[in-house]
């Protein structure tokens, strides 16, 4: 973690610094971070926080900005890092594209002999990610077999699994006193059972966003019923209405 932690608070780790460089010149200066697991857990949050520490700008970029074709992507993920060394930021490609058409996975999952279009992309991907001299963040939430070519490559890989209930109390905590609610006069052995919901980190804010809104438009003190009526109507029980629907094909 010392090294790790020098890389991204220190200057620039050059060649002489090392001793090391790679067999081709410019390559194999940069970081590459991969951040995987379900969605929630802390993966868009663990950049965030990494960039704050650093005090150095995240640049985010969404999959689906960076285009369906090996020239379009090429030209974006040139204009990407040219930005993002300008900045000395860090860049964040976000799998949670709000455009659906193209997600991270697309340059992560082993390549397909019936998939030529995807195949022609992995290789643009590849080629900055090894000239890039930044430090890189990139997650997945859904990834089945990573590409061989992208295990190498990665400098740093992160797992993030589902929350624990012990963790998932501790995510109500924070943002319950977010909205200022004095957690132990509202008691905790409700925050315990709000904790065995199983939510994920981003449900868990949405729920007391939601709750704290529906408590200020009736100008009451949030409760915990306002809570559980969140829940209740939230998406895990969308999630839930849809695998039970009978005749429903997923998208």
């Amino acid at each position: 973690m010392a090294v790790y932690d020098r890389t991204l608070c220190g200057p620039p780790i050059t060649d002489s610094d090392t001793g090391f460089d790679d067999f081709v010149h410019g390559k194999g200066h940069g970081l590459f971070i991969k951040l995987f697991g379900p969605p929630g857990v802390g993966k868009t949050l663990s950049a965030e926080a990494t960039s704050e520490h650093v005090r150095r700008p995240l640049y985010v970029v969404g999959a689906g900005d960076l285009g369906t074709t090996g020239a379009f992507l090429d030209a974006e993920l040139d204009c990407v890092l040219d930005i993002a060394t300008s900045w000395n930021a860090i860049v964040f490609i976000d799998e949670a594209s709000r455009d659906h058409c193209m997600r991270a996975d697309v340059f992560l999952e082993q390549r397909s002999l019936h998939d030529m279009e995807r195949n022609a992309m992995v290789p643009v991907f590849l080629r900055h990610v090894e000239y890039y001299r930044g430090i890189l963040f990139m997650t997945t939430n859904r990834v089945k077999t990573f590409d061989e070519a992208f295990l190498s490559r990665i400098h740093v890989a992160l797992h993030f699994n589902e929350l624990t209930k012990d963790a998932r109390k501790q995510v109500w905590t924070v943002f319950l006193k977010k909205v200022g609610v004095d957690v132990p006069a509202f008691g905790e052995h409700l925050v315990d059972r709000l904790a065995e919901h199983e939510a994920n980190g981003r449900q868990i804010k949405n729920a007391v966003r939601t709750a704290s809104s529906l408590a200020a438009s009736k100008n009451v003190p949030l409760s915990f019923k306002h809570l559980t009526d969140t829940l209740d109507g939230g998406p895990g029980d969308f999630a839930t209405l849809i695998v039970r629907a009978p005749g429903f094909q997923g998208m």
